[in-house]
């Protein structure tokens, strides 16, 4: 399983993405939906509403429900938010509380990226959060994730974008991540780009039974990825890559791919809609040989 929240260091930190533009914020109502589907047949899905106000601040509120054969679990979550981007800096941080099958959790992140010169930044993401598992759930475990991150643009075309940290279980186990993409634009005009992906971890009390927790993992895959504005109207992304995933000196094919269609930067109300899909061996999910992975996503932003 796949979590929505934030679950790994990839969906910490847009690798890739140094440059903030300038953003004039106004007083905003959000909406957002989430729902996955994996092969260990567990089912997520979860709603959230949000306010935020001309200087940021705001708060978000949203339920959660996990569901697996013959299992189901439920919850609320309450996080106040605060959100920053300019030609300097970006942040987006939030903190509160989850309620879930009973346990109350500590949740929040904090993603910070400045940056440094026209082709340096640098940042740091912080994570908390529970894991989103039967048997994470059921016995409450949660983690806490920190990691560094830097990205460096070697030209205007070629950057690379390199996070490094480690994630700490509350069951007695710390994992240690380094994830990579290297990025080079074929074509400015589709947004058209060439990548490289690595990533790679190990666990210190490995096979633990409430998540995925190989002694190693290491992964690589190559991919394009490409973002164009349709008939002056919306936009339309997508990305496909492929590799081999090493785990404990076994290696399977790996492959993820996604679409989605979003508002124009310049529209004054933001939405997004994508669907996810790939065999890599989540964060949290039982086993690899034969995992498959399904999401959708849609969220929108309305200034008022």
């Amino acid at each position: 399983m796949k979590t929505y929240l934030l679950c790994t260091l990839g969906t910490l930190v847009a690798l890739g993405s140094s440059a903030a533009k300038s953003q004039v914020l106004e007083p905003s109502v959000s909406g957002a939906f989430f729902a996955s589907h994996d092969s260990d047949h567990f089912r997520e899905s979860k709603q959230t509403l949000g306010y935020s106000n001309a200087a940021g601040w705001g708060l978000r509120a949203g339920s959660v429900r996990y569901t697996s054969p013959g299992w189901a679990a439920s919850g609320n979550v309450l996080v106040g938010t605060y959100k920053r981007t300019d030609d300097s800096r970006s942040i987006d941080a939030n903190v509160g509380a989850a309620r879930v099958s009973g346990i109350d959790y500590l949740v929040g992140g904090f993603d910070h990226m400045e940056k440094l010169s026209p082709a340096t930044a640098v940042g740091v993401s912080l994570e908390r959060d529970l894991v989103n598992s039967v048997r994470g759930i059921d016995n409450g475990t949660h983690f806490t994730a920190l990691a560094l991150v830097l990205d460096h643009a070697f030209s205007q075309r070629f950057n690379v974008g390199v996070a490094a940290g480690s994630a700490l279980f509350s069951n007695d186990n710390n994992r240690p991540i380094l994830r990579t993409r290297w990025n080079y634009s074929l074509d400015e005009r589709y947004g058209l780009n060439a990548f490289l992906k690595t990533r790679n971890y190990r666990n210190t009390n490995a096979y633990r039974p409430e998540y995925f927790s190989p002694e190693r993992l290491s992964e690589a895959a190559l991919g394009l990825s490409a973002r164009l504005e349709v008939a002056q109207t919306f936009v339309l992304s997508a990305s496909v890559d492929a590799g081999q995933q090493r785990i404990d000196g076994a290696s399977e094919p790996l492959w993820r791919g996604n679409l989605g269609v979003a508002s124009r930067r310049q529209d004054s109300v933001q939405w997004f809609v994508g669907l996810e899909a790939s065999n890599a061996a989540g964060l949290f999910s039982a086993q690899t040989g034969g995992y498959r992975y399904t999401s959708a996503t849609a969220r929108v932003n309305v200034p008022f």
